[in-house]
């Protein structure tokens, strides 16, 4: 797909500057049929010649990969395969050719669909609170009698009977109160309507905060400088000492683990020192487009440097090449939790000096994505579970030890995938372990370099995986939930 969709903004690229195929292939130094091939997506286009086609129109590299435009073809086919809204039997046009031809039109078909997430959320919200708020139920209770009160001490008022002045003034008195207190329980009901308890919105700020990432492309080569230099800083140094573990006793169930408080502790120590960086590349970034996706991402970034000062890059990738990316010895060489480990592994994209282009996800038993940063062949869920034959998921059903395949995309694109599910936090007495179940993920031309795809015979365990149901050709999967849109 971005591939096809690098083809697309060439063409449209070269168009809105007014050049010819023959003016722009003669600056890339190509033929003018073979840039038409490019055009057609009939001939790939690639680095330095995707450098010098760059050149030709006067952008970047960037401005023509197609990743952007990729994420956003992909958002359109998540937006399709919603149940909620498909109600058509014939394949949508391709996403890719809809971004690649209208861009802006793709742009106003994602944020009409998060506007209507957005009301849809806040209609189940209210929805809810009207089944089960015992505020709602108490308030229309209180409703109901008063009104029965008004409508009976009136009906004896209106009946003209012989009334003695004692009787006629104390069923004013009841229409009165009554009356006061329907007013007083509905202006109880206004204030809570009109409360921000009960303004939802769906997870808009998080999906700048990964647009924001994937730009990045999750490296920040500033805040990698910036951690070391801040590693010898004194208060810096106290965190980064190893922190000692909790005692057997039971009696400790409330503290974190020892990595966890390390990482923590060390957080704190750079995040003031760290505050003029991180805001200077959050900022007015242009896709951070509120005040909690500044937030969201401030956050993110002052984790993100705190893992750079407890892994320094060079000594990070130069020991996980050696022990080929074994998370384990990662985690006790550097004094970190397996989780902390694995995010690094997929920070490793620094240019000229990668290591494992890794994708990560993380879930929670309910297939929830706390966290996720996509290949370019491997799109991961924004709004729902991703494939359940993910090792991600099956990691739950064996805590704490690595679940790893081969799996091959209906597209034919080839990954490794491993996950394991770790325990977050210690748990209080009586209540149920918190799971969290972390995946990294790597195309198979890698494997070599990865431990976990040792022992592993591809030939008889590339298991048929998809990315989600709805967009999964494969009809004959007994796991899948939910019929194929794109069949």
């Amino acid at each position: 797909m971005a591939q096809a969709l690098t083809g697309l903004k060439i063409r449209a690229l070269r168009t809105e500057k007014g050049l010819t195929q023959i003016e722009l292939a003669r600056r890339a130094g190509i033929s003018a049929s073979y840039l038409n091939l490019i055009e057609c997506n009939k001939r790939p286009a690639a680095g330095a010649l995707l450098d010098r086609i760059g050149q030709g129109l006067g952008v970047d590299r960037a401005a023509l990969d197609g990743e952007a435009e990729r994420r956003l073809a992909e958002t359109l086919e998540e937006i399709a395969s919603d149940p909620a809204i498909d109600g058509r039997t014939k394949r949508p046009a391709d996403a890719g050719a809809v971004v690649g031809r209208h861009p802006d039109w793709a742009e106003l078909v994602v944020r009409l669909y998060r506007a209507y997430n957005d009301r849809h959320q806040a209609v189940l919200a209210l929805a809810d609170r009207l089944n089960r708020d015992p505020f709602l139920s108490e308030s229309v209770h209180r409703m109901l009698t008063d009104i029965t009160s008004v409508r009976s001490a009136a009906e004896i008022l209106e009946s003209g009977g012989a009334l003695s002045t004692r009787d006629n003034a104390r069923f004013l008195s009841i229409v009165g109160s009554a009356s006061r207190n329907l007013s007083a329980t509905a202006q109880s009901l206004v204030g809570f309507f009109e409360s921000a308890n009960i303004r939802v919105r769906s997870a808009t700020p998080m999906e700048h905060v990964d647009a924001f990432i994937f730009e990045s492309d999750n490296y920040f080569d500033r805040l990698e400088t910036l951690a070391a230099r801040l590693r010898d800083h004194g208060a810096v140094a106290r965190a980064m000492a190893p922190a000692p573990h909790a005692p057997a006793d039971g009696g400790t169930a409330s503290l974190p683990a020892p990595e966890t408080a390390r990482f923590r502790a060390v957080r704190e120590a750079v995040a003031p020192m760290a505050a003029d960086a991180v805001g200077a590349l959050v900022g007015d970034h242009g896709a951070l487009g509120t005040e909690e996706a500044r937030d969201l991402a401030t956050a993110a970034l002052h984790s993100y440097t705190a893992a750079a000062v407890l892994m320094p890059y060079e000594a990070f990738l130069e020991r996980a090449e050696d022990c080929r990316y074994d998370l384990d010895i990662l985690s006790r060489a550097f004094g970190v939790s397996y989780e902390q480990a694995a995010h690094r592994a997929a920070t490793l994209r620094r240019p000229g000096r990668e290591g494992v282009r890794f994708g990560y996800m993380r879930s929670d038993p309910s297939g929830y994505v706390t966290k996720r940063l996509p290949l370019s062949e491997l799109p991961m869920p924004r709004y729902g579970t991703g494939c359940p034959l993910w090792p991600v998921y099956g990691a739950f059903q064996s805590p704490g030890t690595t679940v790893r395949c081969f799996g091959e995309l209906p597209s034919t694109d080839r990954f490794l995938f491993f996950a394991r599910a770790v325990e977050k936090g210690s748990r209080a007495v009586g209540m149920p372990r918190r799971l969290l179940s972390v995946m990294l993920v790597c195309p198979a031309s890698q494997a070599h370099r990865v431990v976990y795809g040792d022992g592993i015979d591809r030939s008889t365990a590339m298991l048929p995986v998809g990315t989600v149901c709805r967009l999964c050709p494969r009809e004959d999967c007994g796991h899948r939930q939910e019929a194929a849109l794109l069949a």
